[in-house]
């Protein structure tokens, strides 16, 4: 019963509009994102668009970054890369940028 009690919890906090009502009433609806909402944003009924809080964005982020460095982490054990190999390329393509 808990666990259904989260999910619909979860679930309520989730809302799906079209593009021209978020043109309408952006205001009122950063606010709610403020609040904890999050919104699907559709054209017409395809989503195209999440709106969601810049903490919980930065936190998906933050995420994503350690899934990948973990990813490259296996990779490079796996070639046998070391860190300073990693350091040395990444310093001469950076050099080359400039």
């Amino acid at each position: 019963m808990r666990i259904a009690i989260q999910l619909a919890m979860v679930i309520a906090m989730e809302k799906t509009i079209s593009i021209t009502e978020v043109k309408n009433r952006l205001t009122q609806l950063v606010r709610e994102v403020e609040g904890g909402l999050e919104i699907t944003v559709t054209r017409g009924d395809r989503p195209v668009v999440m709106l969601i809080a810049i903490e919980e964005y930065r936190a998906l982020k933050r995420q994503v970054a350690a899934s990948r460095l973990r990813e490259l982490r296996k990779e490079f054990v796996k070639t046998g890369v070391r860190a300073e190999e990693i350091h040395r390329k990444s310093r001469e393509l950076l050099e080359e940028r400039s």
